[in-house]
């Protein structure tokens, strides 16, 4: 089986959520939020390893959180912590480095994420397989405007056209490792490390994503959460009667 190994990004000060914390330590439910994104990897069971990354400062803190977890809610899933960069890419960046040479594909999760599952990491990995390089996504609901900097309407995208996108994002590992190399000697400004990837002109394709796969980010995505995983909870004590 080729070997998939996630990095999970989660080195974000989590201002939007107001708490004051690095969300991925925000408490849902008895445990961390990156400690439910991990339990997530783990039970895909798709997911070899995982490298988190998190903020320079909060690196030996987290190391011994997550350890203090992972018997209970990832024992099955290695992982490394790794310090982040300045923005989102220089955090990928790093962790691309402590990527184990034999790793065929990587997946970038992000650790604010705890609802993809099994299958749409399925989904996105069998694309990528297929493809080099593919996204997980789902249609957008609303109608979509492109505002000016007055806030005047200046265009609205056919709204079956667009896509809301997510995460995992999954590469063959030397495409995304070539990606980053080439970003690092043309910088440009991107938002997701599909981005990166187009930037060498490679197609990337969407596999089917969820609705309930929200980042979280504001205090009402933390409402959801909890709501979310009180229904996940009680379908494994159903399922262990």
């Amino acid at each position: 089986m080729e070997k998939l190994v996630a990095i999970v990004p989660a080195a974000g000060a989590g201002k939007r959520l107001g708490l004051g914390i690095n969300k991925a330590f925000a408490v849902l439910r008895g445990a961390p939020l990156i400690v439910h994104c991990l339990r997530m990897l783990a039970q895909t069971e798709l997911v070899a390893e995982a490298i988190v990354v998190l903020a320079p400062a909060e690196v030996d803190e987290g190391r011994t959180l997550l350890a203090g977890y992972q018997a209970e809610y990832f024992a099955a899933l290695p992982i490394k912590v790794v310090a982040g960069g300045k923005e989102r890419q220089d955090s990928v960046a790093n962790a691309l480095a402590a990527v184990p040479a034999d790793a065929a594909y990587i997946a970038v999760h992000d650790g604010a994420r705890p609802f993809a599952g099994r299958a749409v990491f399925a989904r996105t990995l069998a694309a990528a397989k297929e493809q080099g390089a593919a996204i997980a996504a789902v249609p957008v609901k609303n109608t979509i405007k492109v505002v000016d900097a007055d806030g005047v309407v200046v265009d609205t995208p056919v709204r079956s056209t667009l896509v809301a996108v997510q995460t995992p994002q999954v590469f063959r590992a030397q495409l995304l490792k070539d990606a980053y190399a080439h970003l690092a000697a043309h910088p440009a400004a991107v938002t997701d490390d599909a981005s990166v990837v187009e930037l060498l002109g490679h197609k990337v394709v969407v596999a089917e994503g969820r609705y309930e796969n929200i980042k979280i980010t504001t205090p009402e995505d933390l409402v959801l959460a909890e709501h979310f995983l009180e229904e996940l909870q009680q379908e494994e004590r159903n399922y262990g009667k």
